[in-house]
């Protein structure tokens, strides 16, 4: 069967399927129907499907909506990843060099930290190893190399993927904060800088922000931020770009309150990693001599932020030394989902385009995910617009019905142990951590979803295991709810009564 005529044949199983459920009045049908009329779903918009086996369905309703999934994307991102590459595939950093070595160890040239995207580079996520563990590793490269000193630059070489690494579909204000920071070829700490703020002793001053981690002696900060009345809201912010070192702290910091840490992005990853590796080797019995950089959107080798650097180019293919791998993409994509991890989910949806050599960039990322999800029957079509990994854009677009189609469709994947082992259950240390609070543990364990929320959405897809019985019992659900303006909380226990629901089904 073609695959067109395949697609359109499950999406027709699946509208009979709902025309069934809808028939048979499961209890589920009659909780989600119940909901769907009273506030806060019934001014908002809501997209369900729960189906057991091939074609038993527990419930269903506007499934083939197309609703901002959020989060949920997350679900797709790794779900490709894990069956296209498999569990074991892992970034490279590759170090490099330009000049030559000599009989003394001596570098005399720039050594280059070729980037291949790890966005676990001094991360902290369970995954990740501390920058030293990192760091020693390269430097091991350099002593299997025979090199003792280096007498050029430390080049921080994030080229594989192309600027902005963010894209231009992000509302600008979520771009200053951590979860708004793109992952680049060469990363450092998930390209956040974490900032501690304290409250002026009178309204109206300005609240004391320090600098944590990392140190970035080059940037430039401007405090426009004001400390409010006691009880008011913290609207504080952060607005920084990639054309220059610079970074502006605005909105409102209650007086009385605590020390609060600030997590914002860091547009210069690269750049900060090749500092603190040139610190580290200096700090270790390899002299670095030349200082350090990063490369410019241009081209261009560039030690001043501000551009202002002679134009000096920076090399098209420097010589291979070694390459340090990351963690299995098993463990990044358990953490991606554990944590809701945008940068990682980017950096993942960045290595489906760029491995083999290419270079990714933002078209091109989504592009390959179309073919990708094509090659494996789930051809998007009028179900499914995706803009990112991570589902941090609204332009995201995903129908209950395609979520369950491609969630099925991953239980027949090589990688489908790994993909479920990277769904949390609620109750565990994740972003599932309050969910189902009430339901005994004998129900919680059986439920492995992803969660995703954004102001007035929130989304639940995944799978409720069967208590006893074969795979084929195992229920796949999505339950999507945009544009409703109710608490969190409210929305929130609504769907925990639905998914309680769906795992009493007999």
């Amino acid at each position: 069967m073609r695959a067109g005529a395949a697609t359109a044949a499950v999406l027709a199983l699946l509208t009979i399927t709902c025309l069934q459920a809808e028939g048979r009045d499961t209890a589920t049908q009659k909780l989600v129907s119940s909901y769907s009329r009273k506030e806060p779903l019934r001014s908002g918009v809501i997209g369900v499907l729960a189906v057991r086996g091939t074609s038993d369905t527990l419930a269903c309703l506007n499934p083939r909506a197309k609703l901002v999934p959020a989060s949920n994307v997350k679900l797709i991102t790794t779900g490709v990843a894990l069956h296209t590459l498999g569990g074991d595939f892992r970034f490279g950093t590759t170090l490099a060099y330009t000049g030559s070595i000599d009989s003394d160890g001596v570098l005399d040239g720039d050594l280059y930290i070729v980037g291949g995207g790890d966005p676990t580079t001094a991360g902290r996520t369970d995954c990740a190893a501390p920058a030293k563990t990192t760091f020693a590793k390269w430097a091991k490269i350099l002593s299997d190399n025979g090199i003792k000193s280096i007498k050029g630059r430390i080049v921080g070489d994030s080229r594989l993927v192309s600027r902005p690494s963010h894209t231009i579909e992000w509302q600008a204000e979520d771009l200053g904060y951590n979860y708004g920071s793109a992952p680049g070829g060469l990363n450092f700490f998930e390209n956040t800088q974490l900032f501690s703020v304290t409250p002026a002793t009178s309204p109206g001053q300005p609240p004391f922000i320090l600098p944590r981690y990392p140190d970035t002696p080059w940037m430039e900060y401007s405090n426009s931020s004001r400390t409010g009345e006691p009880n008011t809201r913290n609207t504080l912010s952060y607005d920084c770009t990639e054309f220059g070192p610079y970074g502006e702290f605005l909105g409102n910091f209650p007086a009385g309150r605590s020390t609060y840490t600030l997590e914002c992005a860091n547009r210069f990853g690269a750049y900060t990693c090749a500092y603190y590796f040139f610190n580290y080797l200096n700090s270790n019995g390899i002299p670095a001599e030349g200082g350090f950089c990063d490369i410019s959107p241009k081209g261009y080798l560039r030690s001043d932020l501000t551009f202002n650097d002679p134009r000096a180019r920076a090399a098209d293919s420097p010589v291979k030394l070694g390459t340090a791998l990351s963690p299995r993409l098993a463990e990044i994509s358990r953490d991606t989902n554990f944590e809701s991890d945008n940068f990682y989910a980017e950096a993942i949806f960045n290595i489906l385009c760029a491995r083999g050599g290419n270079r990714a960039s933002r078209d091109s990322s989504r592009v390959e995910m179309q073919r990708l999800l094509g090659k494996m029957g789930l051809t998007p079509g009028n179900d499914c617009h995706l803009i990112d990994g991570s589902g941090l854009a609204r332009k995201n677009y995903v129908s209950a019905s395609y979520f369950v189609r491609f969630l099925k469709k991953m239980m027949l994947s090589p990688a489908w142990e790994q993909y479920l082992a990277s769904l949390p259950v609620p109750g565990s240390k994740s972003t599932l951590e309050n969910r189902l609070s009430s339901a005994p543990d004998a129900i919680k364990s059986r439920i492995h979803m992803k969660s995703g929320s954004m102001n007035g959405v929130l989304c639940y897809s995944g799978y409720i295991l069967p208590a006893e019985g074969s795979d084929s019992q195992t229920i796949v659900f999505s339950i999507l709810t945009n544009n409703v303006s109710g608490p969190v909380r409210t929305v929130a226990a609504i769907i925990d009564d639905i998914l309680i629901s769906l795992a009493g089904e007999e």
